[in-house]
């Protein structure tokens, strides 16, 4: 199964492809901030007539002040429940298959995320490995935007 990686707080981190329904160049969006919400919670845009909140994935995870750049993304996925929401990440680091002997459990690690969020390890190569984020975990706390 292919799986993006993606760069976030200057660590990789995945998702399936099959879960992300387009990738939009964070500065060529049209976004609607939302008051009295979250500071993850950047607002919602109009993806062709439907309305999608934005969050900010690098503030959810503690970074502060993340910057923007031309590499900035918003990923729209769509959740368990079929909704679509956007996640903004720094870039996108690649597309590659992923087998099922490059997935292992979780241990105990302090990645500084919630532990919650993490569903499982990939090895990449001997050398490197990367989260498989949940996102329906990661993004369901965060739905009432």
């Amino acid at each position: 199964m292919e799986h993006v990686i993606f760069k976030l707080i200057n660590e990789n981190f995945a998702i399936r492809l099959d879960q992300i329904k387009e990738i939009l160049v964070y500065d060529q969006i049209i976004l609607t901030p939302l008051f009295d919400e979250e500071p993850w919670v950047k607002g919602v845009i109009n993806l062709r007539g439907e309305v999608i909140p934005i969050l900010d994935l690098r503030i959810k995870f503690n970074q502060e002040n993340p910057t923007f750049d031309d590499n900035t993304v918003a990923i729209v996925v769509k959740t368990e429940e079929e909704k679509l929401i956007g996640m903004i990440v720094d870039k996108i680091e690649q597309i590659i298959p992923i087998k099922k002997s490059q997935v292992s459990q979780t241990y105990d690690l302090d990645i500084g995320i919630d532990r919650r969020f993490i569903k499982n390890l990939i090895k990449l190569n001997d050398t490197q490995m990367t989260v498989l984020l949940d996102i329906d975990k990661v993004l369901k706390i965060e739905e009432k935007a």
